[in-house]
C-alpha cells in the first residue's frame, strides 16, 4: 500500500491535467458569433420648415411644342412669324383684286415692306387673331421712293364695312367710312379730309396713330392729334385692325413698317 499510493498519485494528476487541456482548448477563446439583423427599410425624415426646397427643373421644349399664342393688345416688330396677318386688295372702282404675288409685302429686316411696282394698287393687312371694339394702333412708316403714295390704317374690319383713315406722304390726310353692305351708301364714304404740317415729307419716317373709341375717331401724326371726328351715322362696332399702302399714277413706290401697335385707347 505504501509503494501503491505515490503511483495512484501520479495517474490522478495526469488525468486532471488531461482534463483540463480537453475542455480548455485554444488559449484565444473564440467570440460566439452575432447573428444578423435583418436589413429594415430607413425611417422618411420629415421636411425641414427652415430649409429652402430645391427648384424643380422645367423640361426642355421639344420641337412639337405649339407656338406662343397670339395677344390681343401688343407689338408686331415684324421679326418673326406673322401668319397672324393675311394681306388683300382693294380699289373703289374694281372691289377686291384677285392675289398679285407681286404686291405682297413681305418682311426683310425687322421691317414689313410694301414695295409697289405697279400703278393704283391698294394693299392691306389685318391682324386676324382678335376682333376690337375700342382700340389705338400706331405704326412707324419709313417712306424709300416717291413721294405719291399713301400710308392708311383701319379699324373695326368686318362684313359691315371699316373705318380707314389715309395720310399721303405729300401732306393732305382723310377719313373714310367703307360701307360694304350698302346699309347706308355702298362703298367709300368722306368723312372728313384735310392737310397738316407735321407729315414728314420726302424719305423720311413718319408715326401715325388712330383711335377708334365708340363714335369717336382719331387721327394722330408724329406725336400730335391733328383730327377728331364723331360718326353718327355708320356706327360700325367691332372688327379686326390693320394697316395698308396705296400707289397711284406715281412709281415706284418703298414703304418700310418698322412696328404695328395694338392697344387699348
Amino acid at each position: 500500500m505504501k509503494v501503491l499510493k505515490p503511483f495512484l498519485f501520479i495517474v490522478t494528476l495526469v488525468l486532471v491535467v488531461g482534463l483540463a487541456c480537453s475542455f480548455g482548448g485554444s488559449d484565444t477563446p473564440t467570440e460566439p458569433s452575432q447573428p444578423e439583423p435583418t436589413k429594415e427599410s430607413e425611417p422618411t425624415q420629415a421636411p425641414d420648415p427652415t430649409k429652402e426646397p430645391e427648384p424643380t427643373q422645367e423640361p426642355e421644349p421639344t420641337a412639337t411644342e405649339a407656338p406662343p399664342a397670339a395677344s390681343d393688345f401688343y407689338r408686331e416688330e415684324f421679326e418673326g412669324d406673322i401668319s397672324n396677318f393675311t394681306y388683300f386688295e382693294y380699289h373703289e372702282a374694281f372691289g377686291n383684286a384677285p392675289e398679285d404675288k407681286d404686291i405682297i409685302p413681305t418682311t426683310d429686316g425687322g421691317y414689313l415692306v410694301f414695295d409697289l411696282q405697279k400703278q393704283n394698287k391698294w394693299v392691306y393687312v389685318t391682324y386676324d387673331a382678335y376682333s376690337y371694339d375700342n382700340v389705338r394702333i400706331e405704326i412707324s412708316a419709313d417712306n424709300r421712293a416717291k413721294n405719291s403714295n399713301n400710308v392708311s390704317l383701319i379699324c373695326r374690319y368686318g362684313d359691315e364695312g371699316w373705318y380707314e383713315f389715309n395720310i399721303a406722304n405729300s401732306g393732305l390726310y382723310d377719313i373714310f367710312a367703307f360701307d360694304a353692305t350698302g346699309a347706308v351708301r355702298k362703298g367709300y364714304n368722306l368723312l372728313v379730309n384735310g392737310g397738316s404740317t407735321v407729315i414728314k415729307q420726302g424719305k423720311d419716317i413718319n408715326v401715325y396713330t388712330v383711335i377708334c373709341d365708340g363714335d369717336t375717331l382719331t387721327l394722330g401724326i408724329n406725336g400730335y392729334e391733328v383730327k377728331t371726328f364723331t360718326d353718327k351715322k355708320f356706327k360700325f362696332r367691332e372688327g379686326k385692325v390693320g394697316f395698308g399702302v396705296s400707289s397711284f399714277d406715281v412709281i415706284p413706290i418703298l414703304v418700310k413698317v418698322d412696328y404695328f401697335d395694338i392697344s387699348q385707347p
